[in-house]
This record gives structure tokens, C-alpha cells and sequence, in this order.
């Protein structure tokens, strides 16, 4: 477990300026609705909260997407790979990485929403249930495009998981199969219980999906320029 966390960690660090862009953002955003006279609306609050979910399990995807390419064009893959780290515990540790720049960035979500409308617990229920999910969408959407990203350029990998993540809108009955845009529209509707059916199953899919991109990683050469 230990490689997995360094490895993590060194996921967070390499990406921790745009993770405090990231962090910074939804307040810099809400600075616009806010006013000491008053609540922001809800409709107002509403429509912004639609923006930085999608625009969260996005910036989330790519950064996955990219990971294994920036290691490869650095090298920094063989050195990790040599010291006796599986491929596995490799996937793991960058799924484990995005999964935290997540729970900041919706960490960040939650305190600009109770900034702008106060808070109550309602609202802190509603929100936590937001916090969850949208780490979790995360965590399928990065678990994807790690799976493509073995063997597809950063780009069509994070492409393709965007893609696969949106066909429960051109056919409703895959939400029960591909949970994103299930866990999506749960936290922006403020169910008021926590759908844990929803989120085991996303755990559990996210798994399979990291089994299978450790698989395929396994027959890929990383000492291959990439360049």
C-alpha cells in the first residue's frame, strides 16, 4: 500500500498548481454571486453548480488521461516500475492521486456553495451527498481513462471515456451500467439521502475497470519513446 500512497503523492505534487487553480476556482466564480446584502439565489447557484461538476469530473480526466504519458516522455515510469512497484499498484497510485485532486476541488465546491447561501443543514446534507458523488464520478471517469490512456495518446484516451460516459444520454436505460451521469445528476438534483447502491456500484466498476487497464498495461513496453 505504501508505493501506491508515494505514488499518489507524487501525482498530487506534480499537478499541485493547477490543483490550487482548481481549488481557488469555484470561490473565484462565486465571488461574482456573492453580496453582503444577501443569499445568492438558488436558481443562480443552481446553474453554477452544473458548471463546476462538469467542469471538475473533466479536468479530472485528462489530468488522468495524461499521467502514464508524462511519465513515459520523463522516464520517471522506469524508475518506479524498477523498484519492484507492479503495474497494478502504478495504475492504483495515480487513480488514488486523482481521486484527492477530486475531493479538493469538491471540497472547495461545498465551501463556495455554504459561502454563498449560508449555511444549514439541509444544505450540508445536500452537499455532502455532492462532495461524494462528484468524487466518485471522478474516480470512474480517471479509472477510464487510465484504462484507454495504456494504449491511446492522452488526448483520444480522455476523449473516448468522456464518450463512453455520455452514452446513458443517447440511451437512458445505461445509467444503471455507467454511473458517472447517474451520480452526476444526484448530486446536482440535492437528493436528500445518499444513493449508496449508486456508489457501490461505482466503486466496483471503477475496480474492474483499473483490473482491466492493469491487464492490458502489463503487455505494454514503457522503455518505448514516446516522442
Amino acid at each position: 500500500m505504501i508505493p501506491v500512497l508515494l505514488i499518489a503523492k507524487s501525482f498530487v505534487r506534480q499537478n499541485r498548481w493547477l490543483l490550487m487553480a482548481l481549488a481557488a476556482w469555484p470561490f473565484v466564480i462565486g465571488a461574482f454571486l456573492w453580496s453582503p446584502h444577501g443569499k445568492a439565489s438558488s436558481t443562480d447557484v443552481a446553474d453554477l453548480l452544473q458548471q463546476e461538476v462538469f467542469y471538475g469530473v473533466a479536468v479530472i480526466t485528462f489530468l488522468a488521461s495524461s499521467a502514464i504519458y508524462n511519465d513515459r516522455r520523463s522516464r520517471r515510469i522506469i524508475g518506479v516500475l524498477s523498484k519492484g512497484v507492479s503495474r497494478t499498484q502504478y495504475l492504483l497510485g495515480l487513480l488514488v492521486g486523482g481521486v484527492c485532486c477530486a475531493a479538493a476541488y469538491f471540497a472547495a465546491v461545498v465551501g463556495s456553495v455554504l459561502w454563498l447561501v449560508g449555511y444549514s443543514h439541509t444544505a450540508l446534507t445536500a452537499l455532502l451527498a455532492l462532495f461524494l458523488y462528484g468524487c466518485l464520478a471522478c474516480m470512474w471517469m480517471a479509472a477510464l481513462a487510465l484504462l484507454f490512456s495504456t494504449f491511446a495518446y492522452p488526448f483520444f484516451a480522455a476523449a473516448i471515456a468522456v464518450g463512453v460516459a455520455a452514452i446513458p444520454f443517447a440511451v437512458p436505460r445505461a445509467k444503471s451500467i455507467i454511473v458517472p451521469s447517474a451520480l452526476i445528476h444526484d448530486a446536482l438534483s440535492f437528493a436528500p439521502a445518499v444513493n449508496w447502491t449508486m456508489m457501490l456500484i461505482a466503486l466496483l466498476e471503477s475496480a474492474a475497470i483499473l483490473g482491466l487497464g492493469s491487464i492490458i498495461f502489463a503487455h505494454r513496453d514503457v522503455t518505448v519513446s514516446v516522442e
